[in-house]
C-alpha cells in the first residue's frame, strides 16, 4: 500500500510537477486527506520518497522537494575516476554533444516565462563573477539547468541534471582551488550569445553559441596546471 502511494506521489511531482523543487510538501494530514488514505500509509510513501531522494525532510519546518528530485548526487560514479582532467575534459565533450543540439529543441519550445527565468539567471550569475565562486558554480549549474528543461525533451530533462550534479556540487572548486578568471569571462560573454540568439529564436545560432562555449572550456581546461 506504501509503496503504491509513493509511485503516486512520485508522479505528481516528478511527471505531473504539481510541486517544484524546493517547494514545501502540505503536511501528512492533509495529504492523506487529498489522496484518501492513511497516514500511517502516507508516512510511509514519504519516507520511502526521502529515501530515494525525491522528498527532503527538514527538522522543524516540514517536508520539500529536493533540489533535484531522484537524482543521486554522483549517479555515473564520476568519484571512482583517478584521471580527474581527463574526466572534465570528456564531461565537456559530451555536454557539447548533447547541450548544442539542445538549443534547437529550446528554440522552438520554450515559453516566454521559460526565456525570462534565463535571462534573470544570466544577469545573477554576472553579478557573481569573481565575487562568490560557490554560488557563482550554483547559478552558472541552474542556468544550464533550466536550458535544459526549456527544451521539453523528457529525457533531456533528466539527463543534463543528473550530469551535472556531482561534478558542481564536488568537483570543479576542488580541481580548480580558485576559479580562473578565463572561467568567469567564458560564462559571462558566452551566456550571453547564448540567451540572445534563444530570445531571437535563432536555433542554429543558439546551437553554435552553446558548442563554442564548451570548446572554450575545453581550451582553458588545457592551460590548468
Amino acid at each position: 500500500m506504501a509503496k503504491d502511494i509513493a509511485d503516486q506521489l512520485r508522479d505528481i511531482i516528478l511527471i505531473q510537477k504539481r510541486y517544484l523543487p524546493n517547494e514545501k510538501l502540505p503536511n501528512e494530514r492533509l495529504l492523506s486527506e487529498q489522496m484518501g488514505v492513511s497516514r500511517t500509509s502516507m508516512r510511509a510513501a514519504i519516507s520511502e520518497l526521502v529515501a530515494s531522494g525525491v522528498l527532503v525532510v527538514r527538522r522543524g519546518v516540514g517536508t520539500f522537494i529536493a533540489d533535484n528530485p531522484g537524482i543521486s548526487p554522483d549517479p555515473f560514479g564520476f568519484q571512482l575516476e583517478s584521471d580527474k582532467k581527463q574526466l572534465i575534459k570528456d564531461w565537456y565533450k559530451l555536454r557539447m554533444i548533447l547541450e548544442s543540439e539542445a538549443m534547437e529543441l529550446v528554440v522552438e519550445n520554450a515559453t516566454d516565462e521559460e526565456i525570462s527565468r534565463i535571462e534573470q539567471l544570466t544577469i545573477k550569475e554576472n553579478s557573481l563573477a569573481q565575487i562568490d565562486d560557490v554560488s557563482f558554480l550554483k547559478v552558472d549549474r541552474e542556468f544550464h539547468i533550466a536550458l535544459a528543461l526549456a527544451s521539453h525533451n523528457m529525457v533531456m530533462e533528466k539527463i543534463v541534471p543528473a550530469l551535472h550534479e556531482w561534478m558542481y556540487s564536488e568537483f570543479l572548486l576542488d580541481e580548480y582551488n580558485v576559479l580562473p578568471d578565463s572561467l568567469f569571462a567564458n560564462a559571462q560573454m558566452n551566456h550571453e550569445k547564448i540567451m540572445m540568439f534563444v530570445k531571437q529564436r535563432d536555433a542554429k545560432g543558439a546551437n553554435l553559441a552553446m558548442r563554442y562555449h564548451l570548446l572554450c572550456a575545453i581550451e582553458d581546461l588545457k592551460n590548468t596546471k
